[in-house]
């Protein structure tokens, strides 16, 4: 059997559509007041309802500015737009004024059913809009949420739904502060959702706020992505690895306390370590110098920077062994003079040695031998020695 391509097949089914007998529902549409053209509408059957539907919405457009906020106008409205059919290939060749038909109409109700009716239709189309269309959909809804007033329209829920899906760059911005603001708490979960979307789909605009953010608002941010199972491991790292680096280079942020930061800092650590993020390994050992002089001043807990030589040690780089091997001398050089450190953190740092197995480490760990160590530090000095790869 000869085969037609599927556009050209829609285009015949249109031209033997329109072609037909004027039928029932056709004339009751013509004859009939506006509930009658909304029973035809909601009656016809699908082929009328290619016809019904396009005339109902033109009918719409065209008396609203008389008729404003007539109940039956909208009843017709809403039963036009859901009478469409859901082929976006039908609504190319059979409807191609429809897209802006229904931003109109958008703009001039007021009503919540008519506005989500058209917020539906205008998603399920997405994927068949030219980007400009898109760009036009995407900035009706961006408008409507800058502005809106009543933040508890089932509208506001929508919209945030939507551009969780379709938005852009300045959708991002209006998401997140609507989220950092707590906005619309009645749709707080929807926020969430659509920005944690939009965070992936626009990972610029996501870093931006980072460096923008003091640490309350980091910490928060950070928390709802890495909480997500719908955000990738690498990006989670790579979120963590910038939420880091701004923690550290602004070391004066006082909008939280020295113990939010540090917090804050070993979540992202640990973020960085479990996904292997080698990128950001010049990092992670920036932040364990960091750690390291906050620790001896007494700013840091022992388990916490316990918790910084595991991480950095998982990164395995040679830079990671170099300067655990250089903290291991100057370790050693305290317990020359009998001010032997903390056990479990020269414990940490020589089991790491061991790990990473560089053998540039050999000098230090041999030494431990013959310090005033524990006989538990000398023997794992020696086990970290036999590990060594030479």
């Amino acid at each position: 059997m000869k085969r037609f391509p599927l556009v050209l097949t829609y285009s015949f089914l249109g031209l033997a559509l329109f072609a037909n007998p004027v039928t029932e529902g056709q004339k009751k549409f013509i004859k009939g007041n506006i509930a009658d053209k909304t029973a035809a509408v909601k009656d016809a059957s699908y082929s009328e309802a290619l016809i019904l539907s396009d005339k109902g919405i033109n009918f719409v457009l065209e008396n609203q500015p008389v008729l404003g906020k007539d109940r039956d106008l909208i009843t017709l409205a809403v039963a036009s737009i859901l009478s469409l059919p859901k082929d976006n290939e039908i609504i190319s060749s059979q409807f191609p004024q429809l897209h802006s038909q229904l931003v109109s109409i958008f703009n001039l109700f007021e009503d919540d059913t008519v506005r989500i009716a058209v917020l539906d239709k205008l998603e399920s189309m997405s994927p068949a809009l030219s980007s400009e269309k898109k760009e036009e959909s995407v900035q009706l809804m961006n408008n409507y949420l800058s502005g809106v007033t009543s933040k508890n329209s089932p509208v506001v829920e929508k919209t945030i739904s939507c551009l969780g899906n379709t938005g852009n760059r300045e959708s991002f911005k209006i998401i997140y502060n609507a989220w950092k603001k707590n906005t619309f708490p009645l749709y707080q979960k929807q926020t969430e959702k659509s920005l944690i979307s939009l965070s992936q789909v626009h990972s610029e605009e996501a870093l931006k706020v980072i460096i923008s953010s003091n640490i309350t608002e980091l910490t928060s941010y950070f928390n709802l992505i890495q909480k997500s199972p719908e955000i990738s491991k690498n990006f989670k790292a790579e979120i963590a690895e910038n939420t880091l680096s701004v923690t550290i280079i602004n070391m004066d942020d006082n909008s939280g306390n020295s113990s939010d930061k540090t917090k804050l800092q070993q979540a992202c650590l640990s973020v960085i370590s479990e996904a292997n993020w080698t990128r950001a390994n010049n990092l992670a050992i920036k932040y364990f110098n960091v750690a390291k002089t906050e620790y001896q001043e007494g700013k840091m807990q022992e388990a916490q920077f316990i918790n910084v030589i595991e991480c950095i040690t998982k990164l395995s780089s040679t830079d990671t062994s170099k300067t655990l091997s250089g903290y291991l001398a100057e370790m050693n050089k305290q317990a020359e003079n009998n001010n032997i450190p903390a056990q479990n953190v020269v414990l940490t740092v020589i089991k790491s040695l061991g790990a990473l197995g560089d053998k540039s480490a050999f000098d230090n760990l041999l030494y431990v031998t013959y310090l005033n160590y524990p006989e538990e530090v000398k023997s794992a000095a020696r086990d970290s020695l036999a590990k060594l790869k030479w």
